[in-house]
């Protein structure tokens, strides 16, 4: 099993698609995200329900089980120095990825994110916490 951070995009992906993808990917594997990914996802609700190719009951129904395997981690926990850090990088990328950048630095663990300018940016400066979704994908279905 391993261990992940999802930043909101990925997030909002599955909960329009509601597909099982998501859902196995998380229950095998442990996951993470930051309290800041309600904010945006309160943000988004009405697109997401909006987009979504299911039904309002359906979309709760995802969205329980899908938390049922994401542990949220609050910003507390994060060290000031990680903070500080995550800070000056997300200055020059996008300051709204902060959080993410910050969890991923204080977990050491990759963040799995569809935001290519986020990635591009993380990759410019070697950042070694990040990973793109769909190169995660991939590399999961070749044998």
């Amino acid at each position: 099993m391993k261990r992940y951070i999802l930043d909101a995009n990925i997030i909002f992906t599955a909960l329009i698609s509601g597909k099982p993808l998501y859902l196995n990917f998380v229950a095998n594997n442990q996951c993470f995200t930051t309290d800041f990914a309600f904010v945006e996802i309160e943000k988004y609700k009405e697109i997401i329900m909006k987009k979504s190719k299911i039904k309002l009951t359906d979309l709760q129904k995802f969205t329980k089980l899908l938390f049922e395997y994401i542990t949220v981690i609050p910003s507390l926990y994060i060290t000031e120095e990680n903070q500080l850090q995550a800070i000056a990088i997300g200055k020059n990328i996008d300051e709204k990825d902060t959080p993410y950048i910050a969890l991923a630095l204080e977990m050491e663990i990759p963040l799995i994110t569809q935001d290519k300018k986020l990635y591009n940016g993380l990759q410019k400066i070697n950042f070694e916490y990040v990973i793109l979704w769909e190169d995660l994908l991939n590399n999961l279905q070749t044998p």
